[in-house]
């Protein structure tokens, strides 16, 4: 069975960069996924934590619609990830009325509410939610990757969010069950759903988040007073909100600490879960990878980690002038027979301003 896997798309993302809202891009992946037999939404494939429900779906239905056209009679699998994970309310909610106190590894559900909407758009596909993972083969494990946020050491808000669940009610156990997981994860995803519900509609750009990354990074090009301030305070700070959470977030936050730390933060999350001996594949960190000219990701009982990247163009990452790097928008992992996966990059011909003229087209489109 050939079984192609997307996360990340974020598609009706109030900054516009879900790069999948563009027709040539859209035409792009559904002709590498026709031949699929199998296809796996890996998480965050609708946007539902910027817009109120109902234009974040509008906004992501021509891509489903076009999608249901170009695979026909194919199952697709959506995952739930954690800025789509009200799409699994539904299904824990039906295990908590079942009286199942443990969630496992990989439960499933026929689609409801917001998630029924896009299977009629799907036409003939047949959708089918699955959470938190799915295992693909005996020896292949997909989800997206957010339970990662209790492990990552990268002190963005979810993480620091989550630190702070597990100080005032009790740490993750080791081992830990998705419930464990779910009881310091599932809070946060509800508050930020309900929050953006209530969120005026207009386009939200990231800019000065974005913009104070950089410069705690050093990847700025001008270097001013303040900038150099805020860098020798930064891990001032850090160690401060160490000492109150109980917690180890690194002060690095540059783009090989993030990766670093991913990977590292991923490899916990498998280990804890008990996947670590077979092919794991999340998303969630928008990093695809291992790329050709990389080492492998091991797991600590033999097992290969996999990241299968995302479908947004992020500028925190990219910087004029640079080649395609590893953040880079567009990749489709391929899970073929016996063969381990396999990713391709279907969007590095784009140059950045190319990209940049893209989203540009996409939020003018939106709004107009």
């Amino acid at each position: 069975m050939r079984t192609a896997i997307v996360s990340d798309l974020h598609l009706g993302v109030a900054s516009d960069e879900d790069v999948l809202r563009d027709p040539a891009v859209r035409r792009l992946l559904l002709k590498e996924i026709a031949g699929a037999d199998r296809l796996v939404l890996l998480g965050d494939a609708i946007e539902l934590r910027n817009l109120p429900v109902g234009p974040s779906l509008e906004r992501a239905r021509p891509f489903f619609e076009e999608l249901g056209e170009a695979i026909g009679d194919v199952e697709v699998i959506l995952v739930p990830g954690n800025h789509d994970h009200r799409l699994a309310e539904p299904l824990l909610d039906e295990l908590s009325i079942a009286g199942e106190p443990t969630l496992g590894l990989e439960h499933h559900q026929s689609p409801t509410g917001p998630a029924e909407l896009v299977d009629g758009w799907l036409g003939r596909a047949q959708l089918r939610i699955a959470y938190p993972g799915f295992w693909l083969r005996d020896d292949v494990y997909a989800t997206h990757g957010h339970y990662m946020d209790a492990h990552l050491r990268l002190p963005r808000a979810e993480c620091l969010a989550a630190a702070l669940v597990a100080r005032v009610s009790r740490p993750l156990p080791n081992p830990a069950t998705p419930t464990d997981y779910e009881r310091i994860l599932r809070p946060l995803y509800g508050f930020a759903y309900g929050l953006a519900q209530v969120l005026p509609l207009k386009r939200r750009r990231n800019g000065p988040f974005e913009r104070a990354w950089e410069v705690l990074a050093g990847e700025e090009r001008r270097t001013t007073i303040g900038a150099r301030a805020a860098r020798a305070g930064f891990p001032l700070a850090i160690r401060g909100l160490n000492g109150l959470l109980h917690a180890d977030f690194e002060a690095d936050v540059t783009t090989r600490a993030i990766f670093r730390t991913g990977v590292e933060a991923a490899t916990e999350m498998a280990t804890q879960l008990g996947v670590d001996d077979v092919h794991v594949i999340t998303g969630h960190t928008h990093r695809g990878g291992p790329l050709p000219d990389e080492p492998e990701w091991p797991l600590p009982r033999g097992g290969r980690l996999h990241n299968t990247g995302s479908w947004v163009f992020a500028t925190a990452f990219h910087h004029p002038g640079q080649p395609p790097n590893t953040y880079w928008p567009g990749t489709v992992t391929w899970l073929e027979d016996d063969d381990p996966p396999r990713r391709v990059q279907l969007l590095h011909s784009y140059s950045h301003e190319e990209m940049s003229d893209l989203i540009k087209r996409v939020g003018v489109g939106t709004r107009g």
